[in-house]
């Protein structure tokens, strides 16, 4: 049996323990964080931007003056800036770039638009700051990449200056579950199941239809929008939407790059430690967020 296999069948097993509900989840997502530790040679800074907690990450020596700004996943409903820690430094470093990780408000308490409205918030105080936007590059896995995508349009229809980038990793475009509650991948993904991801999508949507582009930003105008990077593994039930995005993304224009990894779960690079796939999807991560955000020599000191 193969190494990705083994790790396969081991998160059905744990995945098969954690009950759907609310309280099972923020459990195990707050003791998960308790083995999530920085790698060598990261500092981290604590901070507030807009009233909301956040941290830098720079790493001592692969380190220059392009952002990233990072969105953790965990379907709106979980996850953090600690649970997410070494998934955004090695990003961090692949990318050569400082990077800023937010903590959104969470559903069910802070329902949509409450993560959209604090991410665009923190991209603007970025601006405000000085950090120029062919410099920033916004990225999330999961949930977070949703986000990332539905941000780039608000951006947009607000009339910012747009990132020069974005990333998006095992991203989660479409809150109606209509693809991904029927896709033929749905006994090879460990992770997702249709009922999962529509409890989480129940807490975020709230009362508001799961088809409104922030929500939903797979049902979104993708006009003028920013070069893109999606990765999804082949064996995600998210691999659907992400195709027909894709599709969409190239019959507008829109400079999107698709990334189908083979075999891979969702958010592989968590596993970067043990698969070789999860280490060279990063390295894929860096070298396109560096290629979207060149510094001169002075802005690269």
């Amino acid at each position: 049996m193969t190494r990705i296999n083994i790790l396969k069948d081991m998160i059905r097993l744990g995945m098969n323990f954690i009950p759907n509900n609310l309280m099972a989840y923020r459990l195990c997502a707050s003791h998960t964080s308790w083995f999530i530790h920085a790698p060598p040679g990261f500092s981290s800074e604590p901070c507030e931007i807009d009233g909301l907690q956040a941290l830098w990450l720079s790493h001592h020596t692969e380190c220059e003056s392009r952002v990233v700004l990072y969105l953790h996943g965990g379907g709106y409903v979980i996850g953090s800036n600690r649970t997410h820690l070494e998934l955004a430094c090695r990003i961090s470093k692949a990318a050569k770039a400082r990077t800023l990780m937010l903590e959104y408000r969470l559903a069910p308490e802070h329902p949509f638009p409450a993560a959209l409205h604090d991410v665009v918030a923190v991209y603007k105080q970025l601006l405000d700051r000085g950090v120029k936007p062919r410099h920033i590059v916004i990225a999330g896995d999961s949930a977070g990449g949703g986000l990332t995508m539905a941000a780039l349009q608000f951006i947009r229809d607000m009339d910012l200056p747009a990132p020069a980038a974005a990333v998006c990793i095992s991203p989660w475009l479409d809150l109606t579950c209509h693809l991904s509650s029927k896709s033929h991948r749905l006994p090879h993904d460990p992770v997702i199941s249709p009922d999962r991801i529509r409890f989480f999508a129940r807490h975020y949507a709230g009362d508001h239809d799961p088809k409104l582009p922030g929500i939903s930003p797979f049902f979104g105008d993708l006009h003028d929008l920013p070069p893109m990077l999606i990765q999804v593994g082949g064996d995600e039930i998210l691999l659907s939407e992400c195709k027909q995005f894709h599709r969409r993304a190239r019959l507008q224009g829109v400079p999107l790059q698709l990334q189908v990894w083979p075999h891979m779960f969702h958010v592989w690079h968590f596993a970067s430690r043990l698969l070789p796939q999860g280490g060279r999807a990063i390295h894929e991560i860096g070298d396109f967020i560096r290629s979207h955000t060149p510094l001169g020599a002075t802005e690269a000191a």
